[in-house]
């Protein structure tokens, strides 16, 4: 691994465990085992490779969702593997979801970068999330009366909400205990939100 590659894998782990702020050129340096000018040469401003980590997480949670998009039958389907696939992103330990929990790409607009690249990644994901409900209620998997965009707040609420919930959960903050059966319940309360009513009182 080169010294940019290195670089960029240092940052994306930093961010992930000390946050935005407490992730300093010389922390990246230290860890990397380089010269604190490198950081420079290679990215310009830290703002420049927070948001060039946060284009790469986001890109590889969106190839993510398409796989698990792939064999979905219907709107339904599609929605509640759209959530699963990030519920299974925040526990894989191989995954830099952490990063994105600490470090948010809204947090973008407070800093001093061209932000446009990132905004546009996330609206892909909030589109493709957007694309499953509709398609669920054109197919009468998802109930009518939901409207597409309402519902899109609720679900990235819930699940993003979960996850943040869990990782603090994980560093005695909460004074909570989540059990194996935490993400499932969540799953659970999205079908039953998601689902006609027919289906939801069978």
């Amino acid at each position: 691994m080169g010294n940019k590659e290195r670089i960029l894998e240092t940052a994306k782990k930093l961010f992930g465990e000390l946050g935005y702020a407490e992730t300093t050129y010389k922390r990246i340096a230290q860890e990397a085992g380089i010269a604190d000018g490198l950081i420079a040469h290679h990215y310009g401003s830290k703002e420049n490779l927070f948001q060039l980590v946060e284009i790469g997480i986001l890109g590889d949670l969106l190839r993510k969702i398409d796989e698990s998009l792939y064999y979905s039958s219907n709107g339904l389907t599609s929605t509640l593997n759209f959530a699963k696939c990030i519920l299974r992103e925040s526990v894989n330990p191989s995954s830099d979801f952490l990063t994105l929990l600490r470090c948010s790409p809204f947090l973008a607009n407070t800093i001093n970068a061209d932000n446009s690249e990132i905004l546009n990644v996330c609206a892909q994901v909030v589109d493709k999330m957007l694309a499953c409900l509709e398609q669920g209620i054109n197919d009468g998997s998802i109930r009518s009366d939901l409207e597409p965009n309402l519902a899109a707040s609720v679900i990235f609420s819930t699940v993003f909400g979960s996850t943040r919930a869990r990782l603090l959960a994980s560093e005695n903050i909460l004074g909570l205990r989540f059990s194996e059966d935490f993400y499932p319940e969540i799953l659970s309360i999205l079908t039953r939100y998601l689902e006609p009513s027919s289906k939801s009182q069978a």
